[in-house]
């Protein structure tokens, strides 16, 4: 019985490589999703930049 049960918890605790796969190829993805939000935004933050600095530019002439 106790074997049975020590053998239970040690299973739930070990990770296949099957599942080190399946969380890497979620991290991937993520990571990629990540990117594309982050250059998404650095672009929308250089258009607002540019568009500040012309009206800063058309102010001071």
């Amino acid at each position: 019985m106790k074997a049975e049960t020590l053998a239970e918890i040690v299973e739930d605790k070990l990770a296949t490589k099957t599942d080190l796969k399946e969380l890497e190829l979620n991290l991937k993805r993520d990571m990629a999703e990540l990117k594309v939000d982050i250059i998404k935004w650095v672009a929308g933050m250089l258009v607002a930049q540019a568009a500040v600095i012309a009206a800063l530019v058309k102010l001071l002439k």
